[in-house]
């Protein structure tokens, strides 16, 4: 894959041979559902991915607001967008003592398809670790920075109304 953007190469890179269970496939546990046609889900592409993925075969782009990427259930593991590498993860950007940070937290729209998210697993600490590193990597470049910050708010939010509705 020919990926441009430096900070985007460098997350790729980070997370290339990691999972959340270490060089376990985390597939394997639940069977690759978020691989699956299951939930009819398509994983956000982190900007400057589309033009990655439009000329990848195996991969339909839904364009959009935010565009969406649809894989056919399988895929070469070095051929996965960003949003794969660090799911069900998410590399949350939160303001302390007047900075920015990344915190990684489970992504609360995983828990629905995966089981480690579901059940608050204990993960690899390499995989957490590469994904804090990937979001700091990111952060450094205005338009991906932009994104996580745009979808950190949201994720937020989503977290606060979790714990007012008990959930």
């Amino acid at each position: 894959m020919d990926i441009k953007n430096k900070s985007l190469r460098e997350a790729y890179a980070l997370l290339e041979n990691t999972t959340p269970l270490g060089r376990n496939d985390c597939g394997s546990v639940c069977d690759a559902y978020c691989c699956s046609d299951a939930l009819g889900d398509s994983m956000e592409l982190f900007p400057c991915e589309k033009e990655i993925f439009e000329t990848l075969e195996g991969f339909e782009v839904i364009d959009g607001e935010i565009p969406t990427v649809k894989c056919n259930g399988t895929c070469e593991r070095e051929a996965r967008p960003l949003a794969c590498r660090i799911y069900p993860l998410f590399p949350l950007v939160v303001y302390e003592n007047g900075a920015e940070r990344i915190r990684v937290i489970y992504d609360p729209r995983a828990t629905a398809s995966c089981p480690l998210c579901a059940h608050k697993a204990k993960l690899d600490r390499r995989f957490v670790r590469a994904v804090r590193r990937a979001g700091k990597y990111l952060i450094r470049d205005e338009q991906t920075a932009a994104h996580l910050r745009k979808t950190s708010e949201y994720l937020t939010e989503l977290i606060e109304l979790e714990v007012k509705l008990g959930l």
